[in-house]
């Protein structure tokens, strides 16, 4: 269904080849979009994605954003200056095991680098957990002799025979791609350059990949499986990509496309296939570009991120205006070394698939309903019941009105969560509700755990609610974690795209220090960031940047005996000189006293790796869109709707047009073609200029919140000296 941004409509004609801006982000369920027109109003669409062939889905959202928009297709894309991608693609492939047939070379003595795995379990009290089955299988890993030492000499030559003949088995075994990962190549990466060279003659058409040219940097396994997890999506995406630009020609598109990284920036369509494992997150690394601004407008320093689409729950953390990054994640069960946002996801979605277990307890997801058949109220031929179909009965959703064009059924809804809740002995009612609370449980547990693991304390934090789904659960979640705010910003259900439409041109660097000085002079560390500099500039010239580049420079820096290092930015604007460098180490004693509860600034430090981020504009600013106005709230519809154990006819709004600045009590129904915003009783919901949503408790008003939030305030209660809180026993004393 297509839908103005709150408070917007149709902007000026642009003229051909000038203004409009496109984000399109393929889901598992709905293809999300946005056009950004030149007066900085916008238009959103959500289309059912087409997991046969996801550039139909693509396509088809093109169309309808341009019938909505009063014009053709062709001549929508001809006014069309930036289109930006989000895909997911590469993980669907890497989830379910359909990736390319991958081949790995490697130094001789080290074939079973990969399967060993480091010799840990994910789950160390999980004995019989087994690891994902291998990327690459046993018999499609070759070895080559080549040797480099840990300082980066060459002891042994690379046998080029000996690459030939590697080249002579893949090609008989039919791989599709092949992994290049040697030993210390980080040191000395001339034996790699050569042997990718001569695969790539020897196998015209193989997509090949050498970790010397992705991750440049220390640790073995880690570079490995890396390497072959891009040597596994690479000839995925790269078909994916080469399908989706003959569709855009086809239609007249001639201008930049540009597809998402898992760390935010974005790329152009070549450089994203040949660097295909940095999309693993597109799609979800959109959303904290669209949440900072909405957060630098309430002033909030840290913030919860929640985007609950059809398929998958994400969360992220926002904290000082910057999303988490990490460089040691784990991404289906393997090892990733480049930098990605540290978004965590859960199989919990509006499609997600409730179900009894043999002990008969009520169970949601992790398995999706998916775009087709869907939910069994989309009337599709799905028969088991969802979260959608929940919060159908529950009344929260209206049937008549859901995302792209879909007329919900209620009887199809009732038919499946009916037959569930025979299977537990229970009402209908009770297993809807019961499906909510459940699907609720499982997402305020990932809440938490992405606070608490890191000692954050989230009644401290804003929750910024998106997805389809995101806001119709939100508030109960915030309820059960004790956060005082809800933020549900304009198009929250398109949060994604919207943030697409933000990204920059990013790209990360490396060097490593392991094997070389691990205590450089700050002179060497200046002297190392300034050729990651002058590399960044000729990538961003050739990516097509045109704006000022903007750099932030990092050190990867441990204790001398530890294993694991802290990544910590130098000061913003500083030269890394002697300085900068006592300025970074002592940020460095801090933020491991923070992580781990202890720090020990008399032992002695070392330099892993530098680090930085380049970061260009993809496109100038446009205009933001109008502000929202004052008025009165008038309800625009009552719906029979479930609160506290029993219905209730409750007042829904409109949220296109709920004026600014008015206080809504619940319980309410705040509706828009693309979600509903769900205020429980006990909560009210106003709308601040921009048109995000805002629920707190109604006990409180909105500036005390927002202060308490700013000022980062201890939720509890005072307790005086000697009492003791209700529920707790003091230590000592009797029970």
């Amino acid at each position: 269904m297509t839908a103005p941004d709150p408070g917007t409509g149709p902007g000026a004609d642009p003229g051909p080849g000038v203004g409009y801006r496109i984000a399109v982000d393929v889901g598992g369920t709905f293809t999300d979009l946005v056009l950004r027109r030149p007066d900085g109003t916008q238009l959103v669409h959500k289309t059912s994605s087409t997991p046969e062939d996801p550039t139909v889905g693509f396509v088809a959202g093109l169309h309808a954003l341009a019938a909505a928009e009063g014009r053709e297709v062709r001549d929508l894309l001809a006014g069309t200056d930036l289109l930006v991608h989000g895909t997911t693609i590469t993980t669907n492939a890497l989830l379910t095991g359909t990736g390319a047939r991958t081949g790995l070379l490697t130094t001789e003595g080290l074939r079973d680098v990969i399967l060993a795995r480091q010799g840990s379990r994910d789950d160390q009290f999980a004995s019989k957990a087994a690891p994902p089955p291998p990327l690459v299988p046993r018999h499609l890993i070759e070895t080559v002799r080549e040797r480099v030492d840990s300082t980066g000499t060459v002891v042994t030559p690379l046998y080029e025979q000996d690459v030939r003949r590697a080249a002579g088995r893949f090609r008989a075994a039919g791989v599709e791609a092949v992994a290049v990962s040697f030993l210390f190549s980080y040191l000395a990466p001339d034996h790699e350059r050569r042997a990718a060279e001569i695969l790539e003659a020897e196998l015209p058409g193989v997509f090949v990949t050498a970790s010397c040219r992705l991750v440049p940097e220390v640790r073995l396994f880690e570079r490995t499986t890396t390497t072959a997890l891009n040597a596994y999506v690479g000839p995925i995406l790269r078909g994916y990509t080469e399908r989706l630009a003959r569709r855009l020609a086809d239609l007249g598109y001639r201008r930049p496309v540009l597809v998402l990284q898992s760390n935010g920036g974005v790329v152009s369509l070549p450089r994203a296939a040949e660097r295909a494992v940095e999309t693993l997150l597109s799609g979800p690394a959109g959303g904290p570009a669209a949440v900072a601004p909405v957060l630098a407008a309430l002033g909030l320093p840290q913030a919860m991120a929640m985007d609950m689409g059809g398929t998958s729950f994400e969360v992220s953390l926002s904290r000082r205006g910057r999303t988490e990054t990490t460089s040691q994640g784990v991404l289906g069960g393997h090892s990733i070394c480049l930098p990605i946002l540290d978004i965590a996801t859960i199989g919990a979605g509006g499609g997600s698939v409730a179900w009894a277990t043999a002990g008969g307890m009520l169970r949601v997801g992790p398995r999706s309903a998916g775009a087709r058949p869907g939910p069994a109220s989309y009337g599709r031929g799905g028969t088991e019941p969802t979260v959608t179909d929940a919060d159908l009965l529950l009344g929260y959703l209206d049937e008549a009105a859901f995302s792209d064009g879909i007329r919900l059924s209620r009887a199809a809804a009732a038919s499946a969560v009916g037959a569930l809740a025979e299977r537990l002995g229970i009402g209908l009612t009770e297993a809807a509700a019961g499906i909510h609370r459940t699907v609720n449980a499982a997402m305020a547990d990932r809440l938490r755990l992405s606070t608490v693991r890191r000692g954050l304390d989230p009644r401290r934090f804003a929750l910024v609610a998106a997805g389809g789904a995101g806001p119709s659960h939100a508030v109960e979640m915030a309820r059960e974690l004790g956060v005082p705010l809800v933020v549900v910003p304009g198009a929250a259900s398109v949060l994604c795209a919207r943030g697409m439409l933000h990204a920059d041109l990013v790209r990360y660097y490396v060097h490593s220090f392991a094997g070389r000085d691990p205590h450089p002079p700050a002179t060497v560390l200046e002297q190392a960031l300034n050729g990651l500099v002058q590399q960044a500039e000729a990538d961003l010239r050739e990516q097509g940047a045109t704006g000022a580049v903007s750099y932030t420079r990092f050190a990867d820096v441990r204790y001398v005996g530890q294993v694991h290092e802290i990544s910590v930015a130098f000061a913003d604007g500083t030269r890394p000189d002697a300085a900068a460098v006592a300025d970074l180490l002592a940020r460095f004693h801090l933020e491991h006293e923070e992580r781990y509860g202890y720090a020990q600034p008399e032992l002695a430090v070392e330099f892993v790796n530098v680090r930085l981020l380049a970061r260009a504009p993809a496109a100038p600013p446009s205009p933001s869109p109008p502000r929202r106005v004052s008025g009165a709230a008038v309800p625009i519809a009552r719906r029979q709707a479930w609160f506290e154990g029993g219905y209730r006819e409750v007042d829904v709004y409109d949220l296109e047009t709920l004026p600014a600045h008015r206080r809504v009590e619940g319980p309410a129904l705040f509706a828009h073609p693309t979600t509903t915003l769900v205020v429980p009783p006990g909560f009210v919901a106003e709308l601040a200029d921009d048109g995000s949503a805002l629920v707190h408790p109604a006990t409180e008003a909105l500036d005390a919140v927002l202060d308490r939030l700013r000022r980062g305030a201890d939720p509890r209660p005072a307790v005086p000296a000697g009492a003791v809180p209700a529920g707790a026993v003091a230590i000592g004393a009797a029970p």
